[in-house]
């Protein structure tokens, strides 16, 4: 299996880096990146090259929806695979997520299998 990459982007370090550990334990070869704003993530973005990416909504300076705007904006970015954890996913923020067709998403707080089983799909 070739080496995937994967980005997470939450504003709170200590769910950022449990997420990191879940994710570590679904995928055999992984480099984890984490993030914890808006803004630094759109950066990592630019120049990553990541497999994988894993948004919270409520991020500093760049929110998530914006952030998957902008990702999904770039043809480099087509294969990426985009998930949402967030405990803000209101109509208009589904709305949002179904028009732009993200790989999935859940809400928090969460479970080491509820992300297995989103990321597994």
């Amino acid at each position: 299996m070739e080496l995937k990459k994967i980005l997470i982007v939450d504003d709170d370090r200590d769910l950022c880096e449990v997420l990191a550990g879940h994710v570590v334990n679904i995928f055999d070869d992984i480099q984890v990146a984490c993030c914890y704003d808006g803004g630094k993530a759109l950066q990592e973005i630019n120049f990553g090259g990541f497999d994988c990416m894993v948004f919270d909504l409520q991020l500093p300076l760049v929110d998530g929806i914006e952030l998957i705007r902008r990702t999904i904006s770039k043809p480099e970015n087509e294969q990426a695979e985009i998930y949402v954890v967030s405990g803000n996913i209101d109509e208009n923020a589904q709305r949002s997520l179904d028009e732009m067709n993200i790989r999935g998403y859940i809400h928090k707080p969460f479970t080491f299998q509820d992300i297995y089983d989103m990321m597994r799909k």
